[in-house]
């Protein structure tokens, strides 16, 4: 397989994982509030993490940085996208508006980690860029959501983008790179120590235990937490950073396909066109890529 491959298997691996979580979310929202799923989630992820990192022997002291991540990461991203979902945004609009990343990480990849980018690639961020924004104004006429209510996703996507280029700078320090699942452990449990406070007094810990609640849980907590969010970091670093974000354009169709048979949420003609233009976008960030030299 070529190292310029359209798109890799551990990539598409990613994407089924990571599209997931957007629905997994909302299947358990209707049973809990967002702080008490999220610190279920959490609790669920440190105790896998755990298990993992002492079979293998792993554990390592955190630093500053691994906690940082770990509120960007599973904090600031969830209950930003978990919230919108709250104020009535689709789960696959909140899925595109989060691959703007590959906006943000265009300009400022160049900038601190030194990886450039050619025309092929700056014009693909911007066609992508122009597809976000055809699908935001069809999703606003179909859900009816505020427009302030679109900031949430953008909050997240701020922060994965903030995330990902911490950890390709990381990455290029072995020394001060933790193991992923080790980093996760600590991640997670930084996050059910701030959201346990808040599913208590802001929700009064509320939730109806039944079997579409603990799917939920299962799902967000292993599937999505554990795996997902350890191919990542994996990808983060691994690949050059504009590569992994522009990944990002291909969780909203995947998302938005799976949320049509689960959820019955509306596909408008103005959605799919934003779609195919992102797509568009990635594949010309693919052609940029492939005429680098290679490192």
């Amino acid at each position: 397989m070529s190292s310029y491959a359209f798109i890799r298997r551990d990539e598409v691996l990613f994407l089924l994982l990571w599209s997931s979580g957007y629905i997994g979310a909302k299947f358990g929202l209707p049973h809990a509030g967002t702080y008490t799923l999220l610190f279920l989630r959490a609790v669920l992820c440190v105790a896998v993490a755990a298990f993992i990192v002492s079979i293998r022997g792993d554990w390592q002291r955190p630093d500053i940085s691994t906690f940082i991540t770990g509120f960007l990461a599973h904090f600031v991203w969830l209950v930003a996208i978990l919230k919108a979902f709250e104020f009535g945004i689709g789960a696959g609009a909140a899925a595109l508006i989060a691959a703007m990343q590959p906006v943000l990480m265009g300009f400022l990849a160049p900038l601190l980690l030194g990886e450039k980018n050619n025309w092929l690639q700056w014009a693909g961020i911007a066609v992508g860029f122009v597809g976000v924004i055809i699908f935001i104004g069809a999703d606003q006429r179909a859900t009816e959501a505020a427009l302030w209510v679109y900031l949430l996703p953008m909050l997240a996507t701020a922060s994965l983008t903030c995330i990902t280029l911490s950890e390709r700078r990381r990455a290029g320090r072995p020394a001060c790179t933790m193991p992923v699942f080790t980093a996760l452990f600590w991640q997670g449990l930084l996050t059910a120590i701030l959201l346990l406070p808040l599913a208590i007094f802001d929700e009064g810990f509320a939730a109806t235990i039944n079997g579409e609640l603990i799917f939920a849980v299962i799902w967000l907590g292993i599937i999505v937490s554990v795996l997902a969010y350890g191919q990542m970091f994996r990808l983060i670093r691994t690949r050059n950073a504009t590569r992994v974000s522009a990944l990002q354009y291909f969780v909203p169709p995947v998302t938005m396909i799976i949320a049509w048979i689960v959820f019955g949420e509306t596909l408008t003609l103005n959605g799919l066109m934003g779609l195919g233009v992102t797509s568009m976008g990635f594949w010309l960030i693919y052609r940029g890529e492939g005429q680098q030299i290679p490192r």
